[in-house]
């Protein structure tokens, strides 16, 4: 299926399980992993996705060079322990402190090699996204997105590939619903709202992938509006 194909069924519909469905607390933490799934056509309301083994493996062994169980749980983990970089707090505030982002930058980062040039790249990604994402009305204002970052982003891609790795036999379910728990309970220390949580990974996605983030919104409208969709009888997390 075609990236634009998969982008056009998440528009037309949300894809549920009619079998083995979460409710409650599963659900919740299921749904971490809900714009990841619909960008995929996947199900929102299971731990099965409901895709193919070959897509499954695309997914898992050329997007993610996952080819095993000891892979699946490095990146798990990556994706978890880089929404712990502090460093990302001081790029946040040169931000908001423009004039003297660079003194804010030297002054405040580890002096170790290539450290100033990557987190500098950071912030020039930031200046190009942030005003692109206030014109596309996904933010009012950069305090929106202060707290929750790209948190959502990491969480996100996280929980789904979860999935993924649990359908190929590289988790066990006990070792799934640990992973969507941790992210669950992590996720609610930066957004309140499953609003929130969309914006969040729509920003992690344009800061990974710059702009046309268009098809990002409109899952995130239809998640968050679509009569069908687990979201749309929710609101805080």
């Amino acid at each position: 299926m075609s990236l634009f194909s998969k982008i056009f069924n998440a528009f037309k519909s949300i894809r549920l399980n009619d079998k083995n469905i979460l409710t409650g607390h599963s659900l919740d933490c299921l749904l971490i992993s809900s714009m990841y799934a619909e960008q995929q056509y996947a199900y929102l309301n299971s731990y099965e996705t409901g895709l193919n083994k070959s897509v499954l493996k695309t997914i898992v062994e050329t997007y993610w060079d996952i080819y095993n169980r000891d892979k699946a749980i490095e990146i798990l983990q990556d994706l978890h322990e880089r929404n712990q970089d502090l460093n990302v707090d001081i790029v946040y505030d040169a931000f908001e402190s423009s004039e003297n982002y660079v003194e804010i930058l030297k002054s405040n980062l580890p002096k170790e090699e290539g450290v100033f040039e990557y987190y500098l790249d950071l912030y020039r990604k930031l200046s190009n996204i942030v005003p692109e994402i206030i014109e596309q009305n996904v933010i009012t204002n950069f305090s929106q997105i202060k707290k929750t970052k790209d948190i959502a982003w990491n969480y996100g891609r996280g929980a789904f590939l979860s999935r993924c790795c649990y359908e190929l036999g590289y988790l066990s379910e006990i070792e799934l619903k640990d992973y969507l728990e941790k992210s669950y309970r992590e996720l609610k220390h930066h957004c309140a709202t499953w609003k929130e949580y969309t914006t969040s990974y729509i920003f992690g996605r344009a800061i990974w992938g710059g702009s046309n983030n268009e098809g990002m919104i409109q899952i995130a409208d239809d998640l968050l509006n679509n009569e069908k969709s687990p979201l749309k009888s929710k609101n805080y997390l």
